[in-house]
């Protein structure tokens, strides 16, 4: 099954969402797996953030990668870039009519930005060294881009509600 005939069937915001999130997922994944490759160790990525953050290690092995803990936070962070994906689309179905609504999606990628961060900073030590705020936006803007480009092309409406009415304004018709 491709890309296009999944998004051409019934529930197209739904598919949209699922392959935005599996596309925003996969963006971060392959940035930390080329930190991890110049740094020596393949998936150390996954593997120091499955034992810190779902296995709620307080010490994760720096210099060997944990099996079960790279499965388990790649499940966790995929299903964390489809619920994003599944909620970026009904917002930005919203969006079509709604000037409001198109800058809540502004704001949720303000937020999408910065999230992750701050849940770095406080989980551990050592995933706040392995994190600088640099490497964190480089990837979720990387991620919000292919995921907002994604989103972008399969929303004509979007693209002429912003061309017609300012974030924030009133819609013609409102007032």
């Amino acid at each position: 099954m491709n890309v296009q005939s999944l998004h051409t069937s019934s529930t197209p915001s739904t598919r949209e969402g699922l392959i935005a999130g599996v596309l925003g997922a996969a963006v971060v994944a392959l940035f930390y797996l080329g930190v991890d490759l110049t740094r020596g160790l393949a998936l150390q990525t996954p593997s120091v953030l499955g034992e810190v953050l779902v296995m709620r290690r307080a010490a994760p092995s720096m210099d060997a990668v944990d099996t079960t803990a790279v499965l388990v936070y790649s499940g966790v962070h995929l299903l964390s870039f489809v619920a994003f994906g599944l909620l970026l689309t009904a917002l930005v179905t919203r969006a079509e009519t709604s000037s409001v609504a198109r800058y809540a999606v502004l704001q949720l990628f303000i937020v999408f930005e910065l999230f992750f961060f701050g849940l770095l900073a406080i989980a551990s030590e050592t995933t706040r060294g392995l994190f600088p705020l640099g490497s964190v936006l480089a990837a979720n803007t990387l991620a919000a881009l292919v995921m907002g480009a994604w989103i972008w092309r399969n929303h004509p409406r979007l693209q002429r509600a912003f061309g017609r009415t300012p974030l924030g304004a009133p819609e013609m018709g409102e007032r």
